[in-house]
């Protein structure tokens, strides 16, 4: 069967020289001796991944298990697994599919060991959710930087390919460390700033409504001015605005997300939260007349914490208001204006209709 592929020459009409040709068949089958199919290989040749086709097999493992064979042998509800591998990232398995490996099945029965330990099943899926698009936001920045990092001038596809594959073998595993410090890091940091109270001791569950300081911050016209730059600039404007609002929060202000040219920033206290939406603020100002300028909307009141994000009205407010903020300025609500120590002064404006919300709000302008 290898030999039909091999010999296929469509699969090798793209290519101008028999040392590419030679080059890709010596890399079809090393893949079809790890076990690639036919169709797969032609697949990855037509669509121009034939070079990264290889880590599917070094990063991927033995694909020897169904979704019930994993279930049975974590004692897990085919149902609930099939939908927490779904969320960690893994595509909807076919009837009968062998699509799992041993490292799956020690996923799955770590998965029990938490249900056993006490967690929740909606939690563990939430968590999952979370896990499964921050680990793909991860997987992308790596893949981006190794990619990069690796071709070569010349390269033919089986010498970037095995490239790939050494890479992958050598650094992969280091990669376990790294993430097990920044999760302990930010487990230790956000413990320092739960607050259990009497009345959740007495209810054995932790309350998540509280009251918070939201802060949205993004860049003025930035729509606009995506259809002036190539993407590549846009997007690089957007990275920077990522990495400045990252230096700016500090404890106990958090930078929840990013989402394009717009920081979300969290604190428990008012005074903390201004400092950081000035200073990023000025950090924005300081990188010259070639980036956009910033604007920011601030509320402060009641919302709820859920994996990692905020909701309420308070987060409600704070994304309207900076929408409603003209360029190079900070606008808060009359909760914010209250709130906020003597450091700091505004300018009170007209009452404003809020998109989404009933009653006009009074606005406040933040002067220093």
């Amino acid at each position: 069967m290898a030999d039909s592929v091999l010999d296929d020459q469509q699969l090798y009409e793209d290519l101008d020289d028999d040392e590419e040709r030679d080059a890709r068949r010596r890399l079809v089958a090393a893949l079809l001796e790890a076990g690639a199919g036919e169709d797969e290989v032609r697949d990855a040749a037509r669509e121009g991944r034939l070079a990264t086709l290889p880590l599917e097999y070094v990063l991927g493992g033995s694909r020897k298990y169904t979704l019930t064979e994993v279930a049975r042998m974590s004692k897990l509800d085919p149902k609930f697994l099939r939908q927490v591998l779904m969320s960690l990232g893994h595509p909807n398995p076919r009837p009968r599919e062998k699509r799992y490996s041993d490292e799956d099945v020690e996923v799955a029965q770590i998965l029990r060991r938490f249900i056993d330990a006490g967690l929740s099943r909606d939690g563990l899926l939430d968590t999952s959710r979370v896990l499964g698009q921050s680990m793909a936001r991860t997987a992308a920045a790596v893949r981006e930087l190794a990619g990069d990092a690796l071709i070569q001038p010349g390269d033919d596809e089986e010498e970037l390919g095995m490239r790939y594959v050494g890479a992958a073998r050598e650094l992969t595993p280091l990669m376990g460390p790294v993430l097990q410090h920044q999760l302990n890091l930010h487990l230790r940091e956000q413990a320092t700033r739960d607050v259990i109270t009497r009345a959740d001791l007495l209810a054995g569950t932790r309350s998540r409504t509280r009251d918070v300081a939201i802060a949205f911050v993004d860049l003025s016209d930035f729509t606009r001015l995506g259809q002036r730059l190539g993407p590549a600039r846009v997007g690089a404007i957007g990275n920077r605005m990522a990495a400045l609002a990252t230096d700016a929060a500090r404890p106990p202000v958090e930078l929840v997300k990013t989402i394009g040219d717009a920081a979300m920033l969290a604190s428990p206290d008012v005074d903390p939260l201004l400092d950081a939406v000035v200073d990023l603020m000025k950090a924005v100002n300081d990188e010259g007349e070639d980036f956009p300028s910033a604007r920011a909307g601030v509320a402060y009141g009641e919302a709820v914490s859920r994996v990692g994000d905020w909701f309420g009205p308070a987060v409600n407010r704070a994304s309207r208001i900076v929408d409603v903020a003209k360029p190079a300025t900070v606008v808060v609500d009359s909760a914010t204006e209250q709130a906020a120590g003597d450091k700091f002064s505004f300018q009170r404006s007209r009452r404003k209709s809020l998109k989404g919300i009933e009653r006009r709000v009074r606005l406040f302008r933040l002067e220093n």
